[in-house]
């Protein structure tokens, strides 16, 4: 009865499935964890940018040399026909979002673009990328050139919250 019992293990085993390679064992692991790994992958919220009113241009002190973002598809407008989604200057990049003004800091290390604005700003929640077609632009007033553009906002995980083509309007 004893061998019976010492061999009941092994029978067993017999019956199950074979017993995995180093190779197949490493291979079920590995896609056991990406399994994991991609149910934690959380899609990003989309968010929509407001237009920059004259008023808090005027409120937050915004005005001066640098470049303001208008999209190209049907323009959302403002009472006043302003249509800004984004500022971008030397010191800082402005966005509205769910009625609150974003500042985020400019990255030294991307893009110089025109009138001192950079490629991309970091902030608290977002990331911005500005793309200007600086050979592009042609002369839209006395003190401004409209060059052809693309934003997008990434958020904390890097992932696209919002891209849009349109108009990045440069000037004093």
């Amino acid at each position: 009865m004893k061998r019976v019992a010492a061999l009941f293990p092994l029978l067993l085993a017999a019956c199950g499935e074979p017993e995995l390679t180093p190779a197949q064992r490493e291979a079920a692991e590995e896609h056991a964890i990406a399994s994991v790994e991609a149910a934690q992958i959380v899609p990003p919220a989309p968010v929509t940018p407001e237009i920059i009113l004259f008023e808090d241009i005027e409120r937050y002190n915004l005005s001066g040399a640098g470049c303001s973002f208008m999209s190209a598809g049907e323009p959302a407008r403002a009472p006043d026909g302003e249509g800004v989604l984004a500022l971008a200057s030397e010191r800082a990049a402005y966005i509205k979002i769910d009625g609150d003004l974003h500042r985020l800091a400019p990255d030294a290390g991307s893009p110089a673009l025109p009138l001192g604005a950079r490629g991309k700003y970091d902030g608290k929640e977002y990331v911005m990328v500005l793309d200007i077609a600086s050979e592009e632009g042609r002369q839209s007033g006395t003190e401004t050139v409209d060059f052809p553009a693309r934003i997008e906002l990434r958020n904390a995980r890097d992932q696209t919250v919002y891209a849009e083509t349109g108009t990045a309007e440069c000037g004093a």
